[in-house]
């Protein structure tokens, strides 16, 4: 990927000297993060190991940890599934006792969030080296880029619309299309409603900022408490009620990964997203977010981690192996069911003001759903 970067850099040079300009400058640009890159991979290999803290995402984890031993084989990558509410706080009890183990954070923004919060993150673009990661112009800008309110923890890696799904042979897709979302209100949809457990971090919550932004607070309320929704632990567990008649309703990442043993086992499915637009979905980042940690063990193979991610190469290639789209505008989007509209505004649940309304729904959960 590196030698499409020096061609780029050999047709600056070639327009600066018709324009009469001397391109000595591009050329030293050049060799100053060339020799930064290869200082960097040579301490990163002396150190030996980086400690990433990930979400559960196992088609990433998969494809991160085949790439990363093919690129960098003499670098131990110690990639840890975390997630829940526990992990900062843990962490912040570690650090008490002097044990600071973790390099790179890779995890989903409420996390991130309280990371910041408890003091645990360095600014990431200061970590960038390679010119195609370091343009703010690639992301659409580090203030749409980024996912903390200052613009420079927390990388969102990929820019998907997120929304409800349903089972086309339960629910006619000319009844969804014209209610929309208000369909969660019907009669029909009591106890057919399955939803991501909203009331932990994790894929099902961002959707409590999305109903109290397009419905309304006392129409979620009804829904939580007067529509049996039944909540579930993970995305597996929505996908096989809605295949298999239970429920019409998913609440929950979008339809992927968990469908995939089903279409592989040759079933007939129907599923369908309510739709791409902000009146469906709010725009997140998949639980794929990039920050480094402060006082890491390993301060060069953490560097070399994200820009290595952040390389448009590991963007086509997570693309695909997880169905997410990258938030790369130099990748092509994968599925334009999932990809934003040009000029639309969404609703971006994942950042720091809707986490507190987040938040505050889940408090209210803890009194009309305990259980």
């Amino acid at each position: 990927m590196y030698d499409l970067s020096r061609r780029s850099l050999l047709r600056a040079g070639t327009a600066a000297l018709v324009a009469g300009i001397a391109p000595f400058g591009i050329a030293r640009a050049a060799d100053d993060w060339q020799a930064e890159w290869a200082r960097t991979i040579a301490a990163a290999k002396k150190e030996g190991a980086v400690v990433v803290c990930a979400s559960s995402n196992r088609s990433r984890r998969d494809f991160i940890i085949k790439e990363w031993q093919k690129a960098y084989p003499e670098i131990e990558l110690s990639y840890q599934v975390v997630g829940g509410t526990s992990f900062v706080p843990a962490t912040v009890t570690e650090r008490s006792a002097g044990k600071y183990l973790w390099d790179v954070f890779h995890n989903g923004p409420p996390s991130g969030l309280s990371a910041i919060h408890a003091g645990l993150l360095d600014p990431l673009i200061p970590e960038f080296i390679l010119p195609e990661v370091k343009d703010p112009a690639v992301w659409g800008g580090w203030d749409k880029a980024f996912y903390d309110p200052e613009h420079q923890y927390m990388l969102g890696l990929f820019s998907d619309i997120t929304a409800p799904y349903y089972n086309a042979r339960k629910l006619k897709p000319e009844i969804a299309q014209k209610l929309g979302l208000k369909v969660l209100l019907e009669p029909e949809m009591k106890g057919k409603i399955y939803w991501f457990d909203p009331r932990v971090q994790g894929p099902g919550a961002p959707y409590l900022a999305l109903f109290d932004h397009l419905l309304g607070k006392e129409n979620l309320r009804k829904i939580l408490t007067e529509q049996d929704v039944v909540f579930v632990a993970n995305d597996n567990e929505v996908a096989a009620a809605v295949v298999r008649g239970r429920g019409v309703i998913g609440i929950a990442n979008r339809p992927g990964e968990a469908f995939q043993e089903y279409k592989a086992a040759g079933l007939d499915l129907d599923i369908r997203p309510f739709g791409n637009g902000p009146d469906a979905g709010y725009r997140g980042t998949g639980g794929g977010t990039v920050a480094v940690f402060n006082k890491r063990p390993h301060p060069n193979a953490a560097r070399l981690f994200v820009n290595w991610i952040a390389t448009r190469a590991m963007g086509e290639g997570l693309s695909k192996a997880q169905d997410l789209n990258s938030a790369r505008n130099d990748v092509p989007s994968l599925d334009p069911r999932f990809a934003a509209i040009p000029g639309a505004t969404y609703l971006d649940a994942q950042r720091e003001e809707y986490d507190v309304l987040v938040r505050q729904w889940q408090q209210e959960l803890k009194t009309i759903r305990p259980q």
